[in-house]
């Protein structure tokens, strides 16, 4: 079986986020959720003080270890297999997207930690914004994006590397 080009971004809505394994196949990007700990399990964890944060050691445990699993049974199936086992897994026509863009971290990280973001519009005017929570997840996609992209991705991030971290393109006059 051939290993696919893939990255992990967070998707972030206003009602939920989760984290993506995002497959490169031939036209289409294919989104398959990640198992892992739940935005509410979190919530609760954090609203509950000591008793809350040893809820939360013990959720977070358990859900790397499902996420781990999960990791390895990904690694085990086809893509197209994968997007029907779960109804947030989605596939995207590469053509369908209008505009997209990365860019480095917000100043206000409100979704926790993330090295950039990548924003896109598909055709039909629907947006999707994704967070990039490490920055060998970015460089895998500022590596695979331009050439899928070509014209419709706008890369606004440059490499520092005197504080090893992702910020806006300076532009020079």
């Amino acid at each position: 079986m051939e290993t696919p080009a893939t990255f992990n971004a967070r998707l972030v809505s206003t009602s939920f986020e989760r984290v993506c394994r995002i497959y490169v196949r031939g036209s289409d990007l294919i989104f398959i959720q990640n198992a892992g700990l739940s935005t509410t399990a979190e919530a609760v964890a954090i609203h509950f003080g000591l008793v809350g944060a040893l809820i939360g050691a013990l959720l977070k445990k358990r859900a790397k270890q499902k996420a781990e699993a999960a990791s390895q049974l990904a690694g085990q199936q086809e893509p197209e297999q994968l997007l029907r086992e779960h109804k947030d897994n989605f596939k995207v026509y590469i053509p369908e997207i209008r505009d997209s863009t990365i860019e480095p971290p917000a100043f206000f990280q409100l979704h926790g930690k993330q090295a950039g973001r990548w924003n896109f519009t598909l055709r039909d005017g629907k947006k999707m914004r994704f967070e990039f929570e490490t920055t060998d997840e970015m460089k895998t996609a500022l590596n695979l994006l331009p050439q899928l992209l070509n014209a419709t991705l706008k890369v606004n991030v440059e490499w520092d590397e005197t504080k090893k971290r992702f910020q806006k393109i300076k532009h020079q006059l």
